[in-house]
């Protein structure tokens, strides 16, 4: 009897992906099922049987249900979600049960971004749910000019802590890495022993045919520990943990271990400067006080997390007491003075100049805790330029400020301490003690059953172009991009219909020199006679939420960023390659724009295409499970000649999209 999945994920994209990762495990194919357009259900099926029918429920919040107030009922510490996360439908009762959760990351990961996705590790991590962080590495950096840089990588304790989560929590939490399609040739072949992508289906074969997990587990391990090796090797400073010191760290069962383990090979840490942000004399002093003390590196230099030993900890309490004088509650200066375990001390930033959250900084705390468990105690000092309000609120209403903020949820969730050095601080400094939970679950998470939404927005309009437009190249249409909310902008491709070659321009800025607007979908058409155009879509939840003139910013964005040199290309059935060669001929091109919407009403076509200035509107008229979903399309004189191939590519959904054209 073939299996009922469901998979939730943050964004159309996302759950293809793991849908295609599925079918993939299985050495199977996936067949559309004729289904609401908005709900797509398909078939995964081997050589005999049916293994599995899978609905996907792209965008979280919806459905009728909330997956992250759900992971928290269980002791999540965070509102986070991966993005993707299967589900099983129990035969006997209107429930799912959470599977397998996993993160797809095309972006680069280096700096700063190579922790942001910590939060949703921890997330699953604690409440059991295996996790697999499926990630590119060796991915060109561009100029403000598109011109190569260096390829980037992450700092090795990056995949070492999802190793040391794995063990601290007793459950799967893993990284896979895969060459990232601009890397060098040179960087495939030094990496090529420790790309896990067979391993990583194996495994996911395991966990969703509930069967005992086989050796893929531990050569996942093997590999992540040799990555960590060779990216600490090929650093030019010796910043981190070298060759065998990670397996040691590894193997270290207690944090007091760990700090023992640090001490002895004399890891210091010494905090970098704070050149791109106001400090306080104060926060100067702080710095020079942990100077003093001495600090140890948690296994990685350049990472803004350091170790104090427990028997110094009386010594930061006086430093710190003389430092902030009664600014600083007695309650938080006995606390620091007797603990007996050793106290991790993480330095955020966490604000932009203008007071905006810094989004990569919210996985600083999950990091630590990634790496330490939930034994060890943290102190997060936060410095960065927040807006007055918001210090005022976290003394005040810090439960509020968790709720409306992913950052302060971190912070506060996970940290036992926090002591705020800010010059936007009206009150500088203050610092405040903290209940943290503990709460570790194993076991099978279960809820009631996700229903059909009968609130539409941007995720369904984008979901129907998605399945409207892509794996079509026999028609001469292809899906040159597609990026739906929480998607990652990874790049835009064109392809040649005539060789099957593939030309790619990654690392896409968000706006153009010349007024642009980095569209949300750009879809390419081949005619009869090879003319080519590519429609640059901007998509929204309604017709009012587009910009006036959006599309000539969306042309102008699309124009600008195809006359420049692809990033990367591939033949026919090949490897990714880095272009090397001048810009690609495009004379016989057209660019068109477009907007995409929720269909409200006629007045909508009329008014949008001439207020926006587009050659097409899609407007998506949603309606019940039961009843067909209806493409109304209002065209000008530029983009009329599209209109027959897109009722074509209508007929594909079976009756469960019609089409109006106005």
């Amino acid at each position: 009897m073939s299996t009922s999945l469901r998979i939730h994920g943050d964004n159309i994209i996302e759950c293809e992906r793991m849908l295609i990762l599925i079918a993939n495990s299985f050495s199977a194919t996936v067949q559309p099922v004729i289904s609401p357009p908005y709900i797509p259900r398909y078939e995964i099926r081997d050589e005999s049987d049916l293994l599995f029918t899978i609905e996907l429920l792209a965008g979280y919040g919806r459905w009728n249900i909330n997956l992250q107030e759900i992971l928290q009922a269980y002791g999540a510490p965070l509102r986070e979600a991966t993005d993707a996360i299967v589900t099983r439908i129990l035969l006997d009762e209107p429930q799912e049960e959470i599977l397998l959760a996993c993160e797809f990351s095309s972006a680069l990961s280096a700096g700063n971004q190579a922790w942001q996705r910590s939060g949703r590790a921890l997330t699953c991590a604690a409440v059991g749910i295996p996790y697999l962080y499926f990630a590119e590495i060796g991915g060109v950096e561009l100029d403000e000019n598109r011109v190569i840089k260096a390829p980037r990588f992450p700092n090795p304790i990056i995949p070492f802590s999802y190793l040391t989560a794995s063990k601290l929590f007793r459950v799967i939490c893993l990284p896979i890495y895969s060459a990232s399609p601009s890397s060098l040739k040179t960087i495939r072949v030094r990496f090529d022993q420790v790309f896990g992508l067979e391993e990583g289906q194996r495994l996911v074969k395991c966990i969703l045919g509930n069967t005992l997990i086989d050796d893929s587990y531990e050569k996942l391990t093997q590999k992540a520990l040799a990555i960590t090796e060779i990216l600490s090797e090929q650093r030019q400073r010796i910043d981190t943990l070298r060759q065998k010191q990670w397996t040691e760290f590894l193997n270290l069962e207690t944090s007091g271990q760990k700090a023992i383990w640090l001490e002895q090979n004399q890891v210091k840490w010494s905090k970098k400067g704070a050149d791109k942000v106001v400090i306080t004399q104060t926060f100067k002093q702080l710095s020079q006080l942990f100077q003093e003390i001495g600090c140890l590196s948690i296994g990685a230099k350049d990472i803004p997390l350091c170790l104090i030993l427990s028997h110094q900890c009386q010594k930061l309490a006086e430093g710190l007491m003389a430092l902030y004088g009664s600014s600083i509650s007695a309650e938080f200066i006995k606390w620091i003075a007797s603990l007996n375990l050793p106290l991790i001390v993480i330095w955020i930033t966490g604000f932009k100049p203008r007071g905006d959250d810094s989004r990569p900084d919210r996985g600083l705390v999950p990091l630590a805790r990634m790496l330490f468990g939930n034994e060890v105690n943290i102190l997060s000092v936060v410095y960065g330029p927040a807006k007055p309000a918001m210090w005022t609120m976290l003394q005040n209403s810090p439960q509020l400020l968790i709720r409306q903020n992913g950052l302060w949820e971190a912070i506060a969730n996970l940290s036992d301490a926090i002591l705020v050095d800010s010059a936007t601080a009206a009150d500088n400094p203050f610092a405040l003690l903290l209940q943290r939970s503990h709460s570790h679950f194993q076991g099978q998470i279960h809820f009631t059953s996700a229903s059909a939404i009968t609130v539409f927005t941007e995720h369904d309009v984008d979901t129907v172009l998605h399945l409207l437009f892509a794996h079509n190249h026999s028609r001469r249409v292809f899906e040159a991009m597609c990026n739906p909310p929480g998607g990652d902008w990874s790049g835009l491709s064109l392809l040649n219909f005539q060789t099957g070659e593939e030309y790619r321009w990654t690392s896409l800025p968000r706006v153009s020199g010349t007024g642009g607007k980095r569209p949300d979908h750009v879809i390419e058409f081949q005619l009869d006679d090879d003319r080519l155009f590519l429609l640059a879509i901007e998509s929204k939840n309604r017709a009012f939420n587009l910009e006036t003139n959006v599309g000539h910013h969306l042309a102008a964005y699309t124009q600008q960023l195809v006359t420049t040199s692809p990033t990367i290309f591939r033949a026919a059935n090949a490897e990714w390659d880095l272009w090397q060669n001048d810009a690609i001929s495009l004379s016989n091109l057209t660019i068109l724009s477009g907007g995409a919407f929720c269909w409200l009403g006629t007045r909508d076509l009329e008014d949008t295409l001439a207020r926006c200035q587009l050659d097409i509107i899609f407007a998506i008229e949603f309606r019940s499970v039961e009843q067909s979903a209806l493409l109304h399309i209002k065209t000008g004189a530029r983009g009329e000649f599209l209109l027959p191939q897109i009722y074509n590519l209508v007929q594909q959904f079976g009756g469960r999209l019609e089409i109006e054209i106005h």
